[in-house]
């Protein structure tokens, strides 16, 4: 369970939920504006289960110039909706 419920996550404990790759098997999600990578870590791991990976890649933009975003993984297919959907860093709050 999540921290939000109240229950500590035993992957967080051993260490071993948050990955510094992200394998072939996990969901994933570009995120192409700037966000504070802490605070999206800090909210996978308050309000989502599974093991994820956050990093920072290069692409190219429609008008062919480099970029750099960010690369979310999720295991759970599940929670990569979870993501999109609740977290607020991901949204434009105008």
């Amino acid at each position: 369970m999540s921290l939000s419920r109240g229950e500590v996550n035993p992957l967080s404990v051993l260490g071993i939920r948050k990955l510094s790759f992200i394998p072939e098997h996990f969901s994933r999600i570009t995120v192409n504006k700037v966000i504070d990578v802490k605070l999206l870590d800090h909210w996978i791991n308050y309000n989502l289960n599974s093991r994820y990976s956050v990093k920072k890649t290069l692409s190219l933009d429609h008008n062919k110039k480099m970029v750099e975003m960010v690369e979310v993984g999720i295991e759970d297919p599940k929670e990569i909706l979870m993501l999109t959907l609740g977290c607020p860093l991901l949204h434009d709050n105008n």
